[in-house]
């Protein structure tokens, strides 16, 4: 089969022949085929019908401009795809077989011994890691005949060109072009009983755990879900059933008797494990039983399960938790340089955190940060080890995202005699002497939080100025490198450490109105409407100057243009942020295309009166300002004027540093897009040298890479960076991201959906209120399409959406608590929105009327 010419023994080769296992020339079924084969595994007689001929019958057929001629204008209309796949198949199916290949066909066939055969597609790009393309092809069984056998191959070679084939490709960016297939040819196995095999739970993705499914007769009928089949659960270390079928035999089963007996299940149990220790990775096993022996007809990995961190731990079970998910409600991945800044700061939080201890604290942040499916998860283990710990961690995630809260709350609950007994070391939070001088700043900010406010601002713009001139300084693009692995994540952190007084006062001043005005009025909900449209916040500063400029153009009549004075001026002031996921280093920012800030100005324009979205921030603060002045006087006549000049004091304070809190995140991504601009500096020299396509392939590629490259050594950046472009656009397809990742395998996507009537839907409430309108659902801020007074429906949001809510009627989001950033500005912005909702992006789709109750976290569809 290694021969190039299309030789008899190019067209078919058996299942034992050297080479057979090379998917270029068997394809993904038949290569798995032939090294469970050549492993001594019980796979039926068989050959494979090389890739090779399929060219050649392509190629003299003149099937291939066709196919050129197709794929060249095909683009994802269903009714295109179907089409083309149906002009292809003709093309397969029409005139008679050649001799070259019935002729090597007939000789394989009866060297099998002419009996019925198996016919199996298989495709170059099926039974991948990635994408496993099952049932995109076809099977053919009980094939007797050489001529039936013939057509059998070309209807499975025309299979490569089914519509769902077709679309599966243009999903997983595999190129039509590349495609070929290869045909295995078995012997029919006359089962008694068949099914599939699991060398991990697909389910749970719990990987010391086996699923067998088994049905009497063929096995097709489990593959294609035909029948119900009897389903085991075994531990795959002792072999142990963990559960067994809970259902009466079907048509066929002797009577009270499970179809499989344990020694079956022990051997097919066994005959897994070989197959997964052959492949390196779980696999989805078809296999039969007839009489005594049990055959293995297929293997292939199991696609969905999420992937592990690697290596694996070796002191007991670990528990991970996805930080930007939790924290800030990004459920997509970043790319390879985001990950590697946010993983430097992340991991140098610890030893921040405990500077003041007297002691290092420095974990292998490869360890308990590890990056899976491009996302940076967390080793919460040691906390979790620690109840007072697990509470803390609970609580926090309650206001953050309470489905992740919902979700370890569960999972401790039956498994926390499952974490290792061994406590890892925690960081002191420093030193008395540290604590003493937090609480001392922590008081000058609550005695005068508007000084406070100013010298915090004046540090920072210090800070900031010096890091712009250091980066402005630097002339070698190792010394760029430097600055963006070293100095910018210590000094980022910093920068954030000294803004946190005044964050933790905002908070301590908050809790002590609600406090108060509990006890004096009855309920704290009086204050929500006080904390809108707070003064010193950034990203509400950032969207009124948008309305600003909205108005100005409004006014004169003119169409905005990024080399208006105005936009220029609000890219010098807020062109480091992003339309999403700003805290990327790797995403481009509002300042390198001004094309979002020119949409966001036409919707403000397309929202009414052009002065109308400006008026709102000026309305608004004089109204928040109203509320408070209403609960002064309620303190007043009820509890006497002490109290309310106390309470008077206490809400001065809140709005002048309600606003702070947005403070820190925004001049992070000030130092993100610093951050980018050096890197990206390194990316034109390497482009310049021809390592690179262009300067931004940087940010696809491993800082060690780089640092190779410019040491003169010759890796391949093109390929690397372009293989980890396709990995990263493959995971922003990815819907799903497990809230809770076990080291034995186990992902947790969320808490059980709570029951409820059809068309509802619910969630945490974030911000009350209740609106009734239209739904866009919204995958990204760019060319979202939001009108005026539609419910903006989205995974999550961050500060580069916030624009967006100044014409939104309400939000509904998958992600997010309380205090997570959508539900914070749409409480400012006074709209009603619940987040937490379950599949809202999938469940609810655009143009739905639909009702939004911010006050009870409850959705519910109109459009019945």
């Amino acid at each position: 089969m290694t021969s190039t010419n299309c030789t008899e023994r190019a067209v078919v080769g058996r299942l034992t022949d050297p080479g057979v296992d090379d998917p270029a020339l068997s394809g993904g079924k038949g290569a798995n085929l032939a090294a469970l084969a050549r492993s001594g595994l019980p796979v039926p007689d068989g050959f494979v019908v090389s890739t090779a001929a399929y060219r050649r019958f392509v190629h003299e057929r003149g099937i291939a401009p066709i196919i050129m001629q197709v794929i060249d204008g095909l683009g994802g209309d269903p009714g295109d795809i179907d089409a083309a796949s149906a002009r292809l198949r003709r093309a397969f199916e029409e005139g008679p077989v050649p001799a070259w290949l019935r002729e090597p066909l007939a000789g394989a066939y009866a060297a099998l011994g002419r009996g019925a055969v198996a016919v199996r597609s298989s495709a170059t790009a099926e039974d991948l890691l990635e994408a496993s393309f099952a049932g995109q092809q076809e099977s053919v069984l009980n094939v007797a005949g050489t001529a039936d056998l013939c057509d059998a191959v070309r209807r499975c070679w025309s299979s490569l060109w089914t519509a769902r084939a077709l679309a599966y490709r243009q999903r997983h960016e595999i190129g039509h072009e590349y495609a070929a297939m290869a045909v295995v040819v078995q012997r029919m196995v006359s089962a008694d009983v068949a099914g599939v095999l699991f060398t991990a739970d697909p389910l749970s993705g719990r990987r010391d755990r086996m699923v067998i499914e088994a049905a009497a007769g063929l096995g097709e009928a489990v593959v294609s879900g035909q029948v119900t089949p009897e389903r085991w659960v075994v531990d795959a270390s002792t072999r142990a059933v963990l559960t067994g079928p809970d259902r009466p035999p079907g048509p066929g089963d002797v009577a009270g008797r499970p179809l499989l007996d344990p020694g079956q299940l022990d051997a097919l149990v066994g005959l897994g494990a070989r197959a997964a220790a052959l492949f390196g990775c779980p696999q989805d096993v078809e296999w039969a039983v007839a009489g005594r022996s049990r055959r293995l007809l297929q293997s292939r990995p199991i696609t969905s399960l999420f992937p592990l961190p690697a290596p694996p731990p070796e002191d007991g079970l670990r528990v991970y938790m996805p930080l930007l998910l939790a924290g800030q409600g990004i459920t997509e991945p970043l790319t390879p340089a985001g990950t590697a800044f946010f993983r430097a700061l992340a991991a140098g939080w610890l030893p921040h955190w405990a500077a003041g201890s007297g002691r290092r604290y420095e974990p292998d942040a490869s360890a308990w940060l590890p990056v899976v499916a491009g996302r940076l998860y967390g080793d919460v283990t040691v906390l979790l080890r620690r109840p007072w710990l697990a509470a803390r961690v609970l609580s926090g995630l309650e206001m953050k995202d309470p489905a992740t809260a919902a979700v370890l709350r569960e999972w401790l609950r039956r498994n926390t005699d499952r974490l290792p007994r061994t406590h890892g070391p925690l960081p002191a939070p420093g030193s008395a002497a540290w604590l003493l001088g937090m609480l001392s700043r922590l008081a000058a900010v609550v005695v005068a939080p508007a000084r406070a406010r100013r010298r915090m601002l004046t540090a920072v713009e210090r800070r900031l100025a010096e890091l712009v001139r250091r980066e402005a300084e630097l002339s070698t693009p190792l010394q760029r490198m430097e600055f963006v692995e070293r100095t910018l994540p210590s000094q980022a952190l910093d920068l954030v450490a000294g803004q946190l007084p005044l964050v933790y006062a905002e908070l301590l001043i908050r809790r002590g109105a609600e406090w108060l005005i509990e006890r004096w009025l009855g309920s704290a909900s009086v204050l929500e409407p006080v904390g809108r449209w707070l003064p010193h916040d950034p990203t509400t500063a950032m969207g009124a100057e948008l309305a600003r400029l909205a108005r100005n153009y409004g006014t004169a009549g003119v169409e905005p243009s990024p080399t208006d004075p105005g936009i220029e001026a609000f890219l010098a002031a807020y062109g480091h942020r992003a339309p999403d996921r700003e805290i990327d280093l790797g995403l481009p920012r509002l300042a390198d295309d001004p094309a979002y800030v020119i949409e966001l100005i036409r919707a403000y324009l397309q929202a009414g009166e052009p002065g109308r979205t400006s008026s709102r921030f000026e309305s608004g603060a004089g109204q928040a300002t109203a509320a408070a002045g209403e609960l002064v006087t309620a303190v007043r006549r009820i509890k006497g004027p002490l109290r309310a000049l106390a309470l008077r004091g206490l809400l001065d304070r809140y709005r002048e540093l309600g606003g702070v809190r947005e403070r820190p995140k925004f001049d992070l991504v000030r130092v993100i897009a610093l951050g980018r601009r050096a890197l990206l500096g390194v990316g034109t020299v390497l482009a310049a040298q021809g390592l690179l396509d262009d300067a931004d392939d940087v940010f696809f590629l491993d800082a060690a890479d780089v640092r190779a490259a410019l040491a003169g050594a010759s890796p391949q950046l093109r390929a690397v960076s372009a293989a980890n472009r396709r990995e990263y656009r493959r995971e922003l397809r990815r819907r799903a991201v497990p809230r809770l990742l076990v080291s034995d395998g186990e992902t947790v996507y969320g808490p059980a959906v709570p029951a409820g009537g059809p068309a509802d839907l619910s969630g945490t409430a974030v911000s009350p209120g209740v609106y009734e309108g239209r739904v866009r659902v919204v995958d990204s801020p760019v060319g979202s399409g939001l009108r005026p007074g539609e419910i903006l429906v989205a995974a999550s949001t961050d500060p580069g959406w916030t624009p967006l809510f100044l014409i939104a009627g309400a939000l509904v989001m998958e992600v997010g608590g309380v205090i997570s950033h959508g539900a914070v500005v749409a409480r400012e912005y006074g709209i009603p929105a619940v987040a937490g909702v379950g599949e809202a992006t999938t469940r609810l789709r655009t143009g739905q009327r639909i009702r939004v109750d911010g006050e009870n976290g409850l959705v519910t569809v109109l459009d019945r």
